[in-house]
């Protein structure tokens, strides 16, 4: 029998392990004016909600 080696991801040091989640209730119209805020910005939806809220909550630098 040979042993095949199950292939991983290496983990990058320098991106922090996202293992958590934060879920929110918004209607479909909100969640459209969200999605599109964050296309514009050429951002996925949970990745835009990330940076604003990290922002905001003085986490992250202000954009330039």
């Amino acid at each position: 029998m040979v042993k095949v080696k199950k292939k991983t991801r290496p983990v990058s040091a320098s991106k922090p392990l996202k293992d958590d989640m934060v879920r929110m209730r918004v209607s479909a119209e909100q969640k459209q004016a969200l999605t599109e805020a964050a296309e514009r910005e050429g951002l996925e939806l949970s990745a835009w909600l990330r940076q604003l809220a990290l922002r905001a909550a003085g986490a992250l630098p202000e954009a330039k």
